[in-house]
């Protein structure tokens, strides 16, 4: 199962749609399982924060790995190949400085030499048909805030729904523009920053109805976040990242729920209670 956008909010976007892997490719696939995509997922943020690059590098690498596994059957051995090869191309797209090769080397352990690397960069951008320039969730979830005023709250809290959607299965087909607008709109509830608005309609493209059952994924991944997502959990427990995931571990535990429509309130906690919970979690950042 995967979540999808209606096609209209999609009509102004069409490359989003052409760059959609395939959620179903894994069935062709001979050795490589669902599982083993989530350790790869797991590596990869762990290298991707190693070299602190940007959000965009993130999901772009992600889309490559996707879509280049929809694409060709991979063996086991190859597949943290494939990861590396895709964060070095996703780097060289959007970074200034970018990782070296050799980087590359030393995060594989060596299980992959420099020629080996190389070739399969050349493939992969065979494979992929040179086609780089996604349009990943983080343009879309920059869009969305201004009906927030860019408040850095929220869109700190749904960064980190939107990373851990790159572990589960259920979110590969759906498109960045729809996963932008629910990590958004589940930020908003956890915070109690009030109802999804028409702002909120107008600039994501989707109503709250439209977004509930991915919402409720984007929850349910949250559930057991060390066994789920244990790297982004880790991640984004620093206070560089006002550690969101205690926040929403804590949020949790208290028993949130999700209302059932856009003008409900979520069932716990109190809006007082969750502001001084953010509090306890968040130092001064500037």
């Amino acid at each position: 199962m995967c979540f999808q956008g209606p096609a209209s909010t999609v009509s102004a976007n069409v490359k989003q749609m052409r760059m959609r892997p395939n959620p179903n490719y894994m069935e062709k696939q001979t050795e490589v399982q669902w599982s083993m995509r989530s350790v790869l997922m797991d590596w990869l943020v762990q290298v991707h924060h190693r070299f602190n690059l940007l959000p965009e590098t993130l999901f772009l690498c992600v889309n490559y790995i996707d879509r280049f596994l929809s694409c060709k059957v991979v063996s086991l051995g190859k597949l943290q190949l494939v990861g590396a090869t895709a964060i070095f191309v996703a780097a060289k797209y959007e970074e200034i400085n970018c990782p070296s090769i050799g980087e590359i080397v030393y995060m594989v352990d060596g299980g992959y030499s420099t020629e080996e690397i190389l070739k399969a960069e050349r493939f992969m951008l065979s494979m992929l048909q040179f086609e780089l320039g996604w349009p990943g969730p983080m343009s879309f979830l920059r869009r969305i805030s201004k009906a927030d005023d860019y408040d850095l709250e929220t869109r700190t809290l749904a960064k980190y729904f939107l990373e851990i959607t790159i572990m589960d299965e259920r979110f590969v087909g759906s498109i960045p523009s729809f996963t932008a607008a629910g990590a958004h709109c589940l930020a908003r509830l956890m915070l109690n920053k009030g109802s999804w608005s028409h702002a909120h309609v107008f600039y994501s493209g989707y109503t709250y109805t439209q977004l509930r059952p991915l919402i409720a994924a984007m929850l349910s991944c949250c559930e057991d976040p060390q066994r789920h997502h244990s790297a982004i959990f880790d991640k984004y427990a620093d206070k560089r990242f006002r550690r969101a995931s205690t926040f929403v571990e804590s949020i949790m535990r208290k028993g949130f729920a999700l209302p059932a429509t856009s003008g409900s309130r979520p069932s716990l906690p109190s809006n007082v209670g969750r502001t001084e919970t953010l509090r306890k979690h968040v130092d001064v950042y500037a």
